[in-house]
């Protein structure tokens, strides 16, 4: 049958990935697939394009003024700055006291989020309605306290709360009034002339590209973590050392608290390797006395070992990443890797500096006939992972993923993205959040999971207010059809608005 360049250059990469996967993780080869093009996603992305600032799955960075990790805003320059341009100037740098080791200063902010989210076969379909709608309303308060140069404490307060009916679990949509962050920096001065922080309490982490630790800025309920870090800087260069439980959340009134099952300690080192080089490595020990595998319950002790090189140069801009995992799950040993890759070229000189881009991942998958678990865990990932719909984690799967971005305006962007799937292993099944694997998915042989196609236009208007509009499809392919899933339409429209 005869291929156009896309479909050959589609099937080359499966090919390179089903050769990888059997020799690494031990899975066999993937089915031949052909993607479709989904006309009504484009259409919508036609009629929106005109407007907004998209990051596809990609983790969407704050501007040079809010961050995503509001304790990372600094606002210390206001102390000598006579005028305030901004209308929430005030309440950011607000004087206390000026002694010997310091000034005292108190900072306020905030973050409301309205995200109508809307889905035809919500999880597959598979023990799911055949639709739902509803509104997710996010409110964060926060206030950062510095007491002198060497203490510093941050409280964050959230109300997050959900109008309208899923249809199906979740535990990252309402919690009324929490500490969703609380701690204490301690700073020393240091003779090496770095800037060492001691740091107890609880907070939102986010490493690299949050492809193992992230903050889960897509649901309603962001991710947070109890216990202690240590963080220092010399340079370009960085080192932080962990140990963290998660935090449940509740839909009471300060009632949440760590997962006592969960923790993870590590180490995640950062340094310049070049002038357009930088270089990440870890290692993470992730222990859960509740994991769940092979249909088993037991206690899973995970050791990652993994590395990341990122930069950008001359129009070009790259992100690779490989990770291993060794452990125990009730007597079992684990062997398990990930490979994450992402390469673009953006045409600078070129009306609406269009980028190309080509993403791929592959995440290992279990061998049931084997006595060492493979299937990857990537522990705290981001959601959305591999594009828009958030249906997948990194576990049992391999895709490639072709995007294309336009930025009309300098605060406008759209990205439309085109993802194939397929499965690392045929004997281990596709896992949703929180590693729960569909009901069935891993009782039949084929390997194509689908296709996802994807538009994702955002504008931000000003400094405080971002817009956006996604829509997405997820075409099923017979891996999903076989565990009765079905084609997952998506639509969300979102404004965020910080201060």
């Amino acid at each position: 049958m005869k291929r156009d360049h896309a479909s050959d250059l589609t099937c080359r990469s499966r090919d390179v990935f089903a050769a990888a996967n059997k020799k690494i993780f031990g899975g066999p080869s993937m089915a031949t697939a052909r993607a479709r093009v989904l006309a009504g996603v484009m259409a919508a992305a036609a009629i929106l394009g005109w407007q907004g600032l998209a990051f596809s799955a990609s983790p969407e960075p704050g501007d040079p003024t809010y961050h995503s990790l509001r304790y990372n805003d600094d606002f210390s320059h206001l102390a000598n700055q006579p005028a305030s341009p901004d209308f929430w100037d005030p309440l950011k740098y607000i004087p206390i006291g000026n002694g010997q080791y310091g000034p005292t200063w108190l900072s306020l902010g905030g973050e409301l989020r309205e995200r109508f989210e809307s889905y035809l076969n919500p999880n597959f379909g598979i023990k799911a309605p055949k639709s739902n709608a509803y509104l997710e309303h996010r409110l964060l308060l926060n206030a950062d306290l510095h007491l002198t140069d060497y203490v510093r404490v941050f409280l964050q307060l959230g109300e997050m709360e959900r109008v309208g009916d899923r249809g199906v679990t979740s535990t990252t949509d309402i919690d009324h009034f929490d500490v969703t962050q609380a701690f204490i920096d301690l700073r020393p001065p240091s003779p090496l002339g770095d800037a060492p922080v001691f740091r107890v309490g609880r907070e939102e982490l986010l490493f690299g590209f949050q492809r193992l630790i992230a903050v889960r800025e897509g649901p309603n309920i962001r991710r947070d973590f109890d216990g202690f870090r240590f963080s220092d800087h010399w340079g370009d260069a960085s080192i932080d050392l962990l140990a963290v439980r998660p935090v449940n959340p509740n839909p009471g009134v300060l009632d949440d608290h760590a997962n006592a099952a969960q923790e993870l300690l590590g180490a995640y080192l950062t340094v310049p390797v070049g002038p357009v080089l930088k270089a990440d490595f870890y290692e993470l020990n992730y222990d859960n006395t509740a994991a769940k595998f092979r249909g088993l319950t037991g206690t899973e002790q995970r050791h990652t070992f993994g590395f990341r090189l990122f930069g950008e140069s001359d129009g070009f801009d790259w992100n690779t990443e490989a990770a291993w995992q060794i452990g125990k799950f009730r007597g079992h040993d684990i062997s398990a890797g990930m490979i994450g890759a992402i390469a673009g070229y953006t045409f600078r000189d070129v009306m609406w500096r269009p980028r190309l881009g080509l993403e791929s991942n592959a995440a290992s998958g279990d061998n049931s006939h084997s006595s060492t678990i493979g299937t990857f865990n990537a522990m705290f990932p981001r959601l959305p992972y591999f594009a828009e719909t958030s249906l997948l984690v990194p576990a049992n799967v391999v895709d490639v993923r072709p995007v294309l971005s336009f930025v009309p305006r300098e605060d406008v962007t759209a990205t439309f993205g085109w993802d194939t799937l397929w499965r690392a292993s045929d004997t281990d099944g596709l896992y949703g959040s929180g590693m729960v694997q569909y009901t069935n998915t891993n009782k039949n042989g084929s390997m194509r999971v689908g296709t996802e196609l994807s538009a994702d236009v955002r504008w931000r208007v000003n400094r405080h207010l971002l817009v956006g509009a996604i829509a997405a499809e997820f075409l099923a392919g017979p891996a999903v059809q076989e565990a009765l899933g079905k084609t997952v339409t998506f639509f969300v429209l979102f404004g965020t608005y910080r201060f």
